[in-house]
């Protein structure tokens, strides 16, 4: 596998790894508005970026 493949692999386990835990928030913390998922939805993945 090239080092290419292998940046790409763990950029894929990050994203699923954020987005899973922005569900998981959203699930079981009340008062958690869709407003405030998706703002740490975008922090999270522009630090993912960075």
């Amino acid at each position: 596998m090239s080092a290419k493949s292998k940046g790409n692999n763990s950029k894929q386990a990050d994203f699923t790894r954020i987005v899973k835990k922005a569900y998981e928030k959203g699930v079981n913390e009340n008062g958690m508005t869709l407003e405030k998922i998706m703002e740490e939805l975008k922090a999270d993945l522009k630090s993912m970026i960075n």
